[in-house]
């Protein structure tokens, strides 16, 4: 069993002020920030990214959360989920491939993260980033028109 404390996700240091911005910054109305944890952000930052099929390589200055963070409140099925989409293939979830299954989440949250980055510059006025988020979250499902994403899915192999 590996020990989810010894495996390190990371971030690049550069998106410091989207996570201030929807991880610290509180909400005028409901007195919270948008997402209560950094994970949160990460895992909805992944998402974007896959969703628009951006990644982004780790820079070698990083800011890291161990993965026993994300493991707590199960929020680690998005970092399988990703790697299974990108290998369509179940030995990704092995303890010995936990660390290159990390990699795909890495590089999909920090594209997310970039394209989460251009919607809030393109959005100046937008001071607490909520109204920016709805309108691109309508503007995927509309595009989508119902489908759960733009990209084609895996078919499985069974």
């Amino acid at each position: 069993m590996i020990d989810t404390n010894s495996v390190q996700i990371k971030r690049n240091r550069k998106y410091e002020g989207v996570v201030e911005k929807l991880c610290v910054r509180k909400n005028p109305h409901t007195q919270k920030p948008l997402f209560g944890f950094n994970k949160d952000l990460m895992v909805f930052a992944a998402m974007v990214g896959y969703t628009h099929d951006v990644t982004e390589d780790l820079e070698p200055d990083g800011i890291q959360i161990v993965l026993h963070t994300y493991a707590t409140d199960e929020k680690d099925g998005f970092i399988y989920l990703l790697a299974l989409l990108e290998t369509k293939d179940a030995i990704c979830l092995k303890d010995d491939n936990i660390v290159e299954s990390v990699k795909y989440f890495e590089s999909y949250c920090n594209g997310g993260l970039s394209v989460i980055k251009g919607w809030l510059d393109d959005n100046p006025g937008d001071a607490d980033a909520l109204d920016t988020l709805i309108d691109k979250a309508f503007e995927r499902v509309s595009l989508d028109k119902g489908n759960l994403s733009s990209r084609e899915l895996p078919k499985p192999a069974w």
